[in-house]
């Protein structure tokens, strides 16, 4: 049976559902509706939701289908007129979810942490803390850290994204070495130099881009929700760490994407889907972050050691676009890792990294509580990296390149006032010269007469 694209919408007294069900037997279709759920028939389509409230089908009920957009719209009674459906906007949250099974210690159910009491240990300290010594030992990788061993089964070209050899035997603490040690070998001193001294011309252009994230109000395409529907939806079983690991791991993955946005001023390139992927340490390196802090400057860093702009501003402009994603909340976050999400499939082999991460991704963070988002927005307040917590010695490669400038002005300063002293001579030297031969004249006419 094929999951038709849907979307819900709310009266003061109504749920509003449309599907659009262009093949659907509309003849033979049927519906049924028992408290929160809500069943719709219509071969070959068939949807079944969860929804957050009670509904009713009475006298103020209503149903229709329009033959120019094949859309069926349900007009359907609360059971408490009133009462305000959250998050209609989300509808992978109303499908009936898969079941996920996994064994381990101190696990929780992502989509019920608002009536979790370990979900109040979650707050902007917890973000900063970092992982427990077994953690980072682990030698998994993928969405919260879920997957192991795949990589024995796939093909050589996959190695071709991911820079780490060999996920399945490397700890995440030897991935950050590894990681670090390969920053340091890449940074090019001239490269950054070059951006400093010598800014280019479309810089600043890029920095003046106003992105979509800006906008007041977002939603989601048509071609958005048809994804998300095709995606379902499934409980995910994390232990706390897990689950702070996936949230360091969304900052770093939207950083890379608000990245490539910013650069191509909200246009895909043929360099898009390579940028977000090297950019990224979690789907480069399959990194799992200790800290918020940590996350930043990996980001910061691989910033300036890849792209084409190599720049400490735009590097940070970058961030308070992060920022305002997360502001933002759920829409603006999806939209995020849906353009990522067709990016990487039109790009193979990277779509590995969409059944790794991002498909994952977006179907959990409509389960997630929203004052996580908030928690991130506040630590972006509060984070103040400086240029050497990057370890790439910016400080002294600015302070030597503006010593070399300084010294070249007093070179050109002291040529500039030698060239002066010089003509100045030269042109005294010509008045000399000038009066000897009027005098030589006089003296020639005086003996002749």
């Amino acid at each position: 049976m094929i999951t038709p694209n849907f979307e819900l919408s709310q009266t003061y007294d109504h749920l509003i559902v449309k599907i659009k069900a262009r093949f659907a037997n509309v003849a033979n279709t049927e519906t049924d509706i028992n408290e929160d759920q809500f069943i719709f028939y219509s071969s070959p389509y068939y949807l079944r939701l969860h929804l957050p409230g009670e509904i009713v089908e009475n006298d103020s009920s209503t149903g229709s289908y329009d033959w120019d957009s094949y859309t069926f719209t349900f007009k359907l009674s609360k059971v408490n007129p009133g009462k305000i459906f959250p998050d209609l906007n989300l509808i992978n949250k109303f499908l009936i979810p898969k079941k996920k099974l996994t064994t381990g210690t101190s696990i929780e159910i992502i989509g019920e942490c608002s009536n979790n009491e370990t979900d109040d240990d979650i707050n902007c300290d917890f973000f900063q803390k970092p992982l427990s010594d077994d953690n980072n030992s682990s030698m998994k990788y993928g969405f919260a850290n879920q997957t192991e061993n795949a990589f024995r089964y796939f093909n050589d070209e996959f190695f071709e994204i991911i820079e780490l050899k060999n996920p399945d035997e490397v700890s995440f603490k030897n991935r950050k070495s590894l990681q670090f040690k390969k920053e340091l070998s890449d940074f090019s001193e001239d490269h950054y130099l070059a951006d400093l001294m010598t800014e280019p011309d479309e810089l600043k252009e890029i920095m003046n881009f106003q992105p979509f994230w800006l906008e007041n109000l977002l939603t989601l395409a048509e071609s958005e929700k048809s994804i998300l529907t095709q995606f379902g939806n499934k409980e995910y079983l994390l232990n706390q760490e897990d689950k702070k690991s996936a949230i360091l791991s969304l900052v770093d993955i939207i950083y890379a994407y608000c990245y490539n946005c910013r650069v191509f001023m909200g246009e895909e390139s043929c360099e898009s889907s390579w940028l977000i992927n090297k950019l990224s340490s979690t789907l480069s390196w399959f990194r799992s972050f200790d800290t918020f802090n940590e996350t930043i400057i990996s980001c910061l860093r691989r910033s300036l050691c890849y792209p084409l702009y190599r720049n400490w501003e735009l590097s940070n402009l970058v961030l308070t676009d992060v920022q305002k994603v997360f502001e933002n909340g759920y829409v603006c976050l999806l939209k995020c890792l849906l353009n990522i999400y067709k990016m990487f499939n039109s790009d193979e082999p990277r779509y590995i990294l969409n059944q790794l991460y991002i498909k994952d991704y977006c179907i959990w963070i409509q389960q997630l509580n929203s004052k996580h988002f908030k928690y991130i927005t506040k630590l972006f307040d509060e984070q103040n990296i400086f240029k050497q917590y990057l370890e790439l010695d910016l400080d002294l490669l600015e302070m030597a390149a503006l010593s070399v400038l300084e010294d070249k002005k007093i070179i050109e300063e002291t040529l500039k006032n030698n060239d002066h002293s010089i003509e100045a001579k030269l042109e005294k030297l010509q008045i000399s010269s000038s009066e000897s031969n009027l005098d030589s004249d006089d003296y020639s006419s005086d003996e002749t007469e």
